[in-house]
């Protein structure tokens, strides 16, 4: 009964929120709530203790609901389990936690395992969408790039069917003296919520190029790339600077460009958005 109460509260008390965006931008770009959805009406206080795992993506986020629902029901403890995790599930299949956030859906073999542990399946509950954007020097003239020229960029094994790898500004059409300049790529590892992301969206499942320089997180890729002319990276939608510009993106070469907005991520024409989840045991 406790567990059901805090995840409704959980549910109804979290603003659909872009889940990239650094907290000091939420009121800058939040949407609107569904007006569907209900309004909290707080039940009798709910003490007791939850654990809550989580992927490092979904810190931002869970951290100001956690702190919502413990305003609301103050004899309620929340802990976070204490061991790593890349996605928030392994304290969840460990008994070590009651609700997973998680960056990504679960598979089909991890619910097996989950069923394995406990019985039945986990509830799902769709919470956010994250998206990531794609940043060059704000003096580089790209006016876009295409899944596929990303793909030739970022990836070794070029998935998505480009036949040349794009390792100069010249090959996505960028003219002048920016002709042979060589691409340098920055962004975040693939064992990473983010780098696993992209990897799984514009690589379709390959590896990120070895020439592609890890930064300590989706914050330094941005400083990285402001700092370098020649540099391209995927990083949050919401930490661009005065030094960077985002790259509109293609769904295929000649498509039409698509901006990385709060409204494109929303309506779903922003190509590299996913939805964030909370895994119920």
């Amino acid at each position: 009964m406790i567990l059901s109460r805090l995840v409704l509260a959980f549910y109804l008390t979290a603003t659909l929120v872009l889940m990239s965006l650094p907290p000091a931008n939420w009121g800058q770009v939040r949407p609107l709530p569904d007006p569907d959805m209900p309004s909290y009406l707080a039940p009798d206080q709910v003490s007791g203790k939850l654990t809550l795992s989580l992927a490092e993506t979904m810190k931002p986020l869970v951290r100001a609901w956690v702190e919502e629902v413990v305003h609301r029901h103050p004899k309620l403890n929340i802990a976070m389990a204490r061991e790593g995790s890349d996605t928030g599930l392994a304290p969840l299949l460990a008994h070590r936690s009651e609700v997973a956030a998680m960056a990504r859906r679960m598979t089909a073999d991890e619910i097996a395992e989950f069923v394995r542990e406990y019985g039945y399946e986990p509830t799902e509950v769709p919470v956010a969408t994250d998206a990531l954007a794609v940043y060059v020097h704000k003096d580089n003239p790209l006016t876009g790039l295409s899944l596929d020229e990303l793909d030739a960029m970022f990836c070794r094994e070029r998935h998505r069917g480009l036949k040349y790898v794009v390792d100069s500004w010249g090959l996505v059409g960028v003219m002048d003296e920016w002709f042979e300049t060589p691409v340098q790529l920055y962004g975040r590892n693939g064992k990473s919520g983010p780098g696993n992301f992209f990897r799984e969206e514009i690589c379709k499942g390959g590896t990120l190029h070895p020439q592609l320089l890890d930064a300590q997180g989706l914050a330094s890729v941005v400083l990285e790339v402001g700092t370098d002319p020649n540099g391209i990276g995927f990083s949050a939608i919401g930490y661009r600077t005065p030094m960077v510009k985002p790259v509109p993106i293609a769904m295929v070469k000649g498509g039409r460009y698509v901006e990385p907005s709060l409204q494109a991520v929303m309506d779903a024409s922003y190509p590299l958005r996913r939805n964030l989840y909370l895994y119920i045991a």
